[in-house]
């Protein structure tokens, strides 16, 4: 009798979980949405928290911070679309990366129309053609980033970008409550 109670009990508890399970498995598509959509609202407060914490540690007033913040991602920004471009700020080409990397992945997709791709599973030719334009492409990308890398402009703009951020930062007010 004592064991049929525990294999009853043990057969209980399966159904309890089975059910939740079930019930686990079958969430609505608006309820996923908003706890998605809750997630990301909370990932960007807490790094938005974060950035002002580290201003506030510093003893610089956040909102100047964050301010000083964006003008240097605009110019970072603007140093990176040379690589993309492959021009100069004074209409020169990058060495080894005309057309910067916009035109790298311009070539690789017409590489891999003349390909016919997509290609089927067993079409040897076909992926032997996206292959050697996959390659292509990553030199091609590669190439734009060495020279982009070693440009004197580039490493003097980057360079500005940076001074530019410790300059504009001293010139914060101190953080409230410090």
């Amino acid at each position: 009798m004592r064991a049929s109670m525990t294999i009853l009990a043990y057969a209980m508890a399966a159904l309890v979980a089975g059910a939740r399970s079930a019930n686990a498995q079958t969430p609505t598509s608006t309820c996923v949405a908003q706890a998605k959509a809750d997630y990301v609202a909370c990932r960007t407060q807490c790094k938005q928290d974060f950035v002002d914490a580290r201003f506030s540690c510093r003893n610089v007033d956040p909102q100047c911070g964050e301010a000083c913040r964006a003008g240097r991602e605009a110019c970072v920004e603007n140093v990176d679309n040379i690589l993309e471009s492959g021009k100069l700020p004074d209409g020169s080409d990058l060495a080894d990366c005309t057309g910067g990397t916009d035109a790298c992945r311009a070539n690789f997709k017409a590489a891999k129309t003349a390909c016919n791709a997509p290609c089927a599973p067993n079409d040897a030719e076909c992926n032997g053609c996206v292959d050697n334009a996959q390659l292509t492409n990553f030199t091609c990308r590669d190439n734009c980033r060495d020279s982009w890398r070693a440009n004197p402009t580039v490493i003097a703009l980057r360079q500005s970008c940076r001074a530019s951020f410790k300059a504009c930062v001293q010139q914060c007010p101190p953080a409230s409550g410090s």
